[in-house]
């Protein structure tokens, strides 16, 4: 942004709340600081000049100085006599010095969309944070880590005192100043990789558990429908299929691609394979929503579930119980992840060291949708 050119530019759109218990210096500050943390304000930038700022704002040039003072001291920017205040390169680790110990505890909260799944994740949360007084604020990646780790920097900036980060989203040690006093500690949860203050469901259990079953009632060959294996919550369920291969449970697992994790997506997946020339006998989906999917699509095409298609699924949503026929799913803990999570951070933020991996077990709901079955017996069964 160039801030040197002519007004009305000079202001940078900061609006005042004047009659806000909220001090004028402390609102220009935040602003300030978001617009930098967005990146409107890039490194290098010259702020206007104090006497400048303050006429087009219509405020004391003095209550200019105090923000600047205040971007200064958090190493925001650089301000030096006689010369223009310049943005500095940006760093969350210095969103993170604390600017007023008597402010509202705040949590930042990431998950990857608003589904059915996430909401008894969320309930554990704010049942925790309730009993912290601490605010909740909510923010949700698209499945979509640059915009992931973009608002863990929104998040910081505003002010939170820890965040917890669902499925996606990491910051890296010296952005977090990780062995520092300032440290912003997360919570990582349904991240696979995540070795350090991370909780996940054994999603690897789970795709074995899901194969020793479909192995029972006679399904030999899986079609494992997943958006990609490049989630690694997929890749994890996606190894306890193979784990089931290699023991000689089941044949084969097969990959059968989506567009992502909606019920029309399931749908759209489904019709495609199911129209084919060899239509799959047993799918296994990444989510509930694409088996709600499934089943819609077999409808249409006159596909029976289980006769003609065996079903099953990974996450337990109750929509999956009331469905016709109900499906097999696999139930995971997520109140008690978002308790656990919770309480993790409460720890953090008082100053505890942060913890190592916890995985959760899961267990296996046996419905209708995936057996008995009646396919005849030609050795071409998928």
């Amino acid at each position: 942004m160039n801030v040197n050119g002519p007004t009305p530019s000079v202001s940078l759109g900061i609006e005042l709340d004047r009659p806000s218990a909220i001090p004028i210096a402390r609102q220009l500050e935040d602003q300030l600081t978001w617009l930098i943390a967005t990146g409107a304000l890039a490194a290098g930038d010259r702020l206007p000049s104090i006497r400048r700022f303050g006429a087009a704002l219509g405020i004391h040039h003095h209550t200019v100085r105090q923000a600047y003072l205040a971007l200064d001291g958090r190493g925001l920017i650089t301000l030096r006599p006689g010369a223009a205040a310049t943005v500095r390169e940006f760093s969350s680790l210095r969103l993170a010095r604390p600017r007023a110990s008597t402010a509202m505890t705040a949590w930042g909260i990431l998950i990857p969309a608003h589904t059915p799944f996430y909401s008894p994740f969320l309930r554990g949360i704010e049942q925790v944070a309730a009993a912290k007084r601490a605010l909740t604020v909510i923010s949700v990646t698209d499945n979509n880590q640059v915009k992931a780790k973009l608002q863990m920097q929104e998040m910081m900036a505003a002010g939170v005192r820890g965040i917890i980060a669902a499925s996606l989203g990491k910051l890296e040690g010296d952005e977090l100043g990780t062995n520092g006093p300032n440290a912003i500690p997360i919570v990582y949860c349904d991240q696979p990789l995540q070795e350090e203050e991370s909780i996940v469901f054994d999603d690897a259990g789970a795709g074995y558990a899901l194969a020793a079953h479909l192995a029972g009632d006679g399904h030999r060959r899986l079609s494992f429908m997943a958006p990609t294996l490049e989630y690694p919550n997929m890749a994890a369920l996606h190894q306890g299929f193979v784990r089931a291969v290699d023991g000689d449970l089941i044949e084969a697992v097969d990959l059968l691609p989506c567009a992502d994790f909606t019920v029309e997506a399931g749908e759209e997946a489904a019709t495609a394979a199911l129209s084919g020339g060899k239509p799959p006998r047993t799918i296994v989906t990444g989510g509930d929503e694409l088996a709600i999917g499934v089943l819609a699509s077999a409808r249409k095409l006159g596909v029976r579930i289980p006769g003609d298609l065996a079903l099953a699924s990974y996450g337990a949503i109750a929509a999956t119980g009331y469905v016709d026929p109900p499906i097999t799913t696999v139930a995971l803990p997520a109140h008690e992840m978002g308790i656990l999570a919770a309480r993790r951070l409460a720890a953090r933020t008082a100053g505890a060291q942060a913890g190592s991996r916890t995985s959760l077990r899961t267990h296996l709901l046996v419905r209708a949708s995936c057996g008995p079955h009646d396919w005849p017996d030609n050795g071409d069964m998928r």
